[in-house]
């Protein structure tokens, strides 16, 4: 029995279409974690840092690093949400747009008639009920403190 190229053609098209639809059946598998009756927990907060009240910070073994950091209490993060959960923290700006952290911004000064420029790193860390949110300028430029700053954070589990 001889089969003609076309044949051959259209019956594998089919045995492979075929194939397609019938591996996209079966049962869905787990969706990952989520609460006792099936539901997916999630918190959203929202804190503001004042540019007083930023930390200049200097690690004791590292003199020249310097950055500025702020503690938040923060309840909503237990020991659950820290070991299986999602924790992601945005600056809000006045405009109501975010960025999501960590997150570089490039800046530039003038002083003396020289043009300057550097980046500014904001991060978080963050452990059981405790968020900590970070500002590090490149080459550890501290001349100018962090302005106010409004960060949201949303974590689910």
């Amino acid at each position: 029995m001889i089969i003609s190229m076309k044949k051959l053609l259209i019956i594998l098209s089919v045995l492979l279409l075929s194939n397609i639809f019938v591996s996209c059946e079966g049962e869905r598998g787990p969706m990952g974690p989520a609460g006792e009756d099936g539901v997916v927990y999630y918190e959203k907060g929202e804190f503001t840092v004042k540019s007083e009240d930023w930390e200049l910070c200097t690690p004791n073994d590292r003199p020249n690093e310097k950055y500025f950091r702020y503690e938040f209490d923060y309840n909503e993060l237990t020991d659950l949400m820290c070991d299986i959960g999602i924790v992601n923290a945005y600056v809000v700006y006045d405009d109501g747009f975010q960025n999501q952290l960590p997150y570089t911004r490039h800046h530039s000064y003038s002083e003396n008639n020289e043009n300057h420029f550097y980046d500014t790193t904001i991060e978080y860390e963050y452990a059981p009920g405790k968020i900590i949110f970070l500002v590090t300028n490149s080459d550890f430029y501290v001349g100018d403190r962090p302005q106010t700053m409004t960060f949201r954070v949303i974590t689910h589990y």
